[in-house]
Order: C-alpha cells, then sequence, then structure tokens
C-alpha cells in the first residue's frame, strides 16, 4: 500500500473532445462521441474493437489514451513478438455499469419479432468487459475490477489502485471512471457520460518512454486523518477531473 504516487499518464473521451495531453481531438458536436472508430483511438488496430458497445469503446478509449501518454505501447498483434506482460492494474468506477448496453441485449430477446437474441451485444453484458480488453491490448496481466457507485468522483477507484502498487510486483495502475448515456447518470457528478483514466506508478521511472521532464508530471497524496483526502500538491482533490486541465476540454 502506498500514500503517494505519480501521475505518469491521463486519457479521456468526453462529449466535448477525446485524447490525452498534447494530443487532443476537439468534437463537432456531443453525438460524435457515440462513434467512437479504432483508427481514431488507437495505435495498433485492435479487431475487437469495432465490435464493442458504446460503454466499453468509451473506457477502453480513454485507457489507451492514458498508457500511450504514459509510455506504455500496446503490445505487437503478432504473438511470437509480444513481450513479456505488465504486473499492472485496472481499476473503474462506474455510476451506470453497462445497463444501457443489458437493457438493448433485452430487446433483442423479443419472441414478437421473431429473431434470436445478440450475441455481440451478450458479451458485454459485464461491465468489466472492456477492462480485460484493455489488459489484452496492452499485455497487461494485474488485477482488474469494476467499482458501481451511485455518485463516483474516481477517488475510490484511485485510492484502491494505490493499494495495490508495489503489492505482488505492481509496478503500476490504471484507474478511473466510465459511465454511457446521460440519461442513465444524470446528476452523478462532474464528468458524465463519458471515460476518463490515470496511469499511476509509485515512481517516474516504471514508464521508461514517459517524457518525465514535462510540466504536468504530478505527485498525488493520499492522506487518511481525520478521513481519507487526496491532494496533487496543495490542491486537494474532489474529483478525478481536478487532475485534468480544464482547457483541454
Amino acid at each position: 500500500m502506498s500514500d503517494t504516487a505519480v501521475l505518469l499518464g491521463t486519457g479521456w473521451v468526453h462529449p466535448l473532445s477525446m485524447g490525452r495531453p498534447g494530443a487532443v481531438h476537439k468534437f463537432e458536436s456531443v453525438e460524435d462521441m457515440e462513434h467512437l472508430s479504432g483508427k481514431s483511438v488507437l495505435e495498433i488496430p485492435y479487431k475487437a474493437f469495432g465490435r464493442m458497445d458504446l460503454f466499453s469503446k468509451l473506457g477502453f478509449s480513454a485507457i489507451a489514451f492514458a498508457m500511450a501518454d504514459a509510455g506504455f505501447p500496446p503490445v505487437p498483434a503478432d504473438k511470437n513478438n509480444r513481450p513479456e506482460k505488465k504486473n499492472i492494474s485496472l481499476i473503474a468506477e462506474s455510476a451506470t455499469g453497462c445497463l444501457e448496453t443489458d437493457l438493448h441485449y433485452q430487446a433483442t430477446l423479443s419472441r414478437q419479432e421473431n429473431r434470436l437474441p445478440s450475441p455481440a451485444l451478450f458479451a458485454y453484458t459485464l461491465a468489466s468487459c472492456f477492462l480485460g480488453e484493455a489488459g489484452i491490448y496492452h499485455g497487461v496481466s494485474g488485477q482488474a475490477f469494476v467499482i458501481e457507485k451511485e455518485s463516483c468522483t474516481g477517488l475510490t477507484a484511485l485510492s484502491l489502485a494505490m493499494n495495490t502498487l508495489g503489492e505482488n510486483g505492481c509496478e503500476a495502475a490504471v484507474c478511473g471512471i466510465c459511465n454511457s448515456g446521460a440519461h442513465l447518470c444524470a446528476g452523478t457528478g462532474a464528468w458524465r457520460p463519458g471515460a476518463l483514466f490515470i496511469v499511476i506508478g509509485a515512481d517516474d521511472s516504471v514508464a521508461p518512454g514517459r517524457d518525465n521532464t514535462r510540466p504536468c508530471l504530478q505527485r498525488i497524496i493520499r492522506k487518511t486523518d481525520p478521513m481519507e483526502s487526496f491532494y496533487s500538491g496543495n490542491k486537494k482533490l474532489h474529483d478525478l477531473t481536478d487532475l485534468i486541465p480544464k482547457e483541454v476540454l
């Protein structure tokens, strides 16, 4: 367990923009967020991306941006040329989970329309599915899970991610927020709908591809007296979005 961590990378998909610091793509309309393509998100093509539901695409994309920002490239598609898996945990917090996908899948079960249920949608009726996909894409073997909270700020995921640092050789952790469907999560936090993920490490040496001279490299401090709280420098964090420069949105 660690009470300090270095912010190594940040990535997001927001109704107004997506990307990472220094590589921001502005959306022309709010609807653009719902039409993500692998070409606009991924460094290396990933066949499964096109089959994903929106919830999974949002989370997977934000993680891909954050990992790229941290200097962790995706693994090559060639199975004979893959490096050893990285011990990095993946922890997400969500107000909606994959409820929207579950509802879409339920609609395909209609007997009145005489059609079979969708196997493509069924494959993503677990909220943690996109974490598994992200683990495959980036060659990550650490623990992965989703916490569902009615009002999620991302700080619970951050706390659990900091707990994993150094445990069983865990070299870094990815944590963040993922939600889909504005009608499902209205009023549940500052970052709705969309996804925001950060990569943290015990120190700045775990991601050798990261430009550690960049000004936005921050140290996160956890204090537990009298209650758990988080700080970046002297600034108290109320939401994971406090780590993101507001001008990038």
